[in-house]
């Protein structure tokens, strides 16, 4: 099975969870939890300028 990449934090996600979101051009996003569905395709937010993205991101790369 293969551990996807979180299209908004960055975040691994195990098989078996997260949410897969399909645009209407065809491409596939993928989100470890509703706050990031709803944050990138509700609110249209840049990760970049969230604190608790960047956050997340140092905690995992290390």
């Amino acid at each position: 099975m293969k551990i996807h990449k979180c299209s908004f934090c960055g975040a691994d996600i195990p098989p078996g969870y997260g949410i897969m979101y399909v645009r209407s051009d065809g491409t596939v996003q993928r989100f470890c939890s509703r706050k990031c569905f709803v944050s990138a395709v509700k609110y249209g937010r840049n990760p970049r300028k969230l604190a608790w993205v960047r956050k997340k991101k140092a905690k995992t790369s290390k």
